[in-house]
């Protein structure tokens, strides 16, 4: 789990890798904040309910950025107040223990390069850029997408719930002009 910024002082991003398949989940927050960070994984619980909550989010590494410094807003299970995941943090200063997720990274930064602003956006764009990221095949998967990929684990409609659909290959574009035009 990590956070990409936009302009300071703006919206900022909260991305969930799946590192084996290095799907990625995308969500916009209005601050770089517990309460925001908590607020995203209650939503996650919302849809995805208590058992399949517990299933994916069984452990999440995180570094030390102050946003994650609640980690029971993560970890309970809002309903019941069953622990239902673990939150790590690595070390500091050893960024290479997240290091897939600084690498998915790049691809945010094709659509919208540092110092972009995110303020205008809203989920249903954050959606397909998510979307288009986790269908674009990758040399480290062997040729194959992260989408392709999570499905050994997670089925369509509950990747669906969480804001990602499929792009076909000729079809997936990570480049600025991917959110234009779209409100």
């Amino acid at each position: 789990m990590d956070t990409v910024e936009g302009r300071k002082g703006g919206k900022v991003f909260l991305t969930l890798l799946f590192r084996e398949s290095k799907f990625m989940l995308i969500y916009l927050m209005k601050a770089k904040t517990i309460k925001c960070v908590n607020d995203v994984f209650e939503k996650i619980q919302n849809v995805l309910g208590k058992e399949q909550y517990k299933e994916l989010f069984e452990v999440v590494l995180t570094d030390n950025g102050s946003e994650f410094f609640n980690p029971l807003g993560i970890e309970v299970f809002k309903d019941s107040g069953e622990i239902l995941a673990n939150v790590f943090f690595c070390d500091s200063g050893a960024s290479w223990q997240k290091g897939a997720i600084e690498k998915n990274h790049e691809f945010i930064r094709y659509v919208l390069p540092k110092k972009s602003s995110f303020n205008e956006l809203n989920q249903i764009q954050v959606n397909k850029l998510m979307s288009n990221i986790n269908s674009q095949s990758r040399d480290s998967l062997c040729g194959k997408t992260p989408y392709n990929i999570i499905l050994n684990s997670i089925d369509k409609d509950t990747i669906k719930k969480l804001g990602v659909i499929p792009i076909n290959a000729d079809k997936v574009n990570l480049s600025p002009n991917l959110l234009k035009g779209d409100k």
